[in-house]
């Protein structure tokens, strides 16, 4: 693979250790309304936008699941745990980020959440500043793994799809980072690498720091 021209930088799972407090406040809000959101089914849905999850919890729960009021409940529990607990980096990211810096890289954040999370996750991890493009589900018309995402942060970035490399933690992700045309490589969070995931990205790597270490050497 040749070196990229640009990045674009998932955020929940890749940037930021935040999954596991999406998984406790989605877990309590579907256990408060009567639910129960399996472990599994949580991950399954990890890197997939908000819409995409309320389709599949009425196709799982049928037309009962209160999907207005879960996504009300979930986001109060979710910005209290993120107030109590605040929000850490995943390691490796700032020696990653410092280096995409000093080659001149453009690079952006590409997604799954909305605008006000993206906002107060990265604000409240002390990043927001490292990014002048940010693109987020409500953004475009369709999230991940459609391309919209990475597509429209190509286009902010003023770069060709094929010049671009994507960093993703979910499979959602690896498969929209195909969808429009880029390379891909994953580092996983909570989800293990599917077969697509594993023949669609360049390299599946344990750590940011592995990252920066192969970015290095192209």
């Amino acid at each position: 693979m040749v070196a990229p021209q640009a990045l674009i930088f998932d955020m929940d799972g890749l940037m930021l250790n935040s999954e596991p407090l999406y998984q406790q406040a989605w877990q309590a809000a579907a256990q408060e309304l009567g639910f129960t959101l399996e472990t599994e089914l949580y991950l399954s849905l990890v890197g997939r936008s908000s819409a995409e999850a309320d389709r599949l919890f009425v196709e799982m729960y049928g037309d009962q699941f209160p999907v207005e009021v879960f996504n009300e409940r979930w986001e109060a529990q979710w910005r209290s745990l993120v107030q109590q607990q605040g929000i850490q980096l995943q390691p490796g990211l700032l020696p990653l980020l410092d280096w995409v810096e000093q080659q001149g890289l453009p690079k952006a954040v590409g997604t799954s959440s909305l605008a006000a999370e993206a906002e107060l996750c990265l604000g409240m991890a002390g990043i927001r500043d490292r990014f002048t493009t940010v693109v987020t589900a409500d953004q475009v018309t369709a999230g991940k793994p459609a391309p919209d995402i990475f597509l429209a942060a190509a286009t902010l970035l003023g770069a060709s799809p094929a010049d671009c490399l994507v960093l993703e933690d979910s499979n959602a992700g690896v498969q929209a980072a195909q969808a429009a045309g880029m390379s891909v490589v994953m580092v996983p969070d909570l989800q293990v690498p599917t077969a697509t995931s594993q023949e669609i990205a360049q390299q599946i790597f344990a750590s940011l720091h592995e990252v920066l270490t192969w970015l290095r050497g192209l």
